[in-house]
């Protein structure tokens, strides 16, 4: 073949595939993508995977998960977001991309028993739990607020999130007495009362007194009557000649 003759070929070939190239961009696809109708996105959050999917079939929309990740509310197998959004306008046939749920993240419930309650509630934040509700209850032996109790128990699989309740032992009240009146008795009599209600006797003052037997009570601090706790010390006053 003539070297003109191949050359013309060529050129004729390639204005063929020319002509077919354009005639697919402005013939061909714009009436296959014009061929789907435009829809609304529904809104797929909260829903399950199946419920998606039959949603999206409906309006001619593909389904496809992109992820998974934790949902502290929304059980496992729903979605989360979607894309494009909801109540935007699409054309049939768009992939619609989905996040799905997995649930409840969940982690061992830690050991707060032991702890003071600012402890407590700082441990549970810290591991991504709440406190929820606290008892509290008296406790002989102990000088702080502690928890003496955790529901769930500590190390239960639980989910995050969740509240853990708690018993607060706190420190008895010390036991308050109403102060005898002492005054006029012999010193051992009030030594052995003193004694025997739980009170400490102080250093033992003496004092002339015209008006009282010598040995015997002359006043008393704390005066009589006046509130006092087991082991508190008291100052006796006493008559000399």
């Amino acid at each position: 073949m003539k070297l003109w003759k191949f050359i013309l070929l060529l050129g004729v070939i390639a204005a063929v595939g020319g002509a077919a190239v354009v005639a697919v961009n402005f013939l061909v696809l714009p009436s296959m993508v014009h061929s789907h109708q435009v829809v609304t996105m529904p809104d797929l959050r909260g829903v399950s995977l199946e419920e998606a999917r039959e949603k999206a079939a409906t309006l001619d929309l593909v389904l496809e998960v992109s992820r998974k990740r934790p949902h502290p509310t929304l059980p496992e197998g729903a979605v989360l977001d979607q894309v494009p959004g909801p109540h935007e306008k699409v054309r049939g046939g768009r992939t619609v991309r989905v996040v799905l749920s997995t649930g409840h993240a969940t982690g061992a419930l830690p050991e707060v028993v032991g702890l003071t309650p600012r402890q407590a509630e700082a441990t549970l934040q810290r591991e991504n739990y709440r406190l929820g509700r606290s008892v509290r209850m008296p406790r002989r032996g102990i000088t702080q607020p502690v928890v003496a109790y955790q529901n769930p128990q500590a190390g239960l699989e639980l989910a995050t999130g969740r509240s853990v309740e708690l018993v607060i032992a706190e420190p008895e009240a010390p036991l308050r007495l109403r102060m005898p009146d002492l005054t006029g008795l012999p010193l051992f009599q009030a030594r052995q009362m003193i004694t025997a209600a739980g009170f400490v006797v102080g250093p033992v003052e003496y004092r002339r007194s015209g008006q009282v037997a010598p040995n015997h009570i002359v006043s008393q601090k704390p005066a009589a009557g006046s509130q006092v706790g087991k082991g508190d010390r008291l100052v006796l006053v006493v008559a000399t000649r």
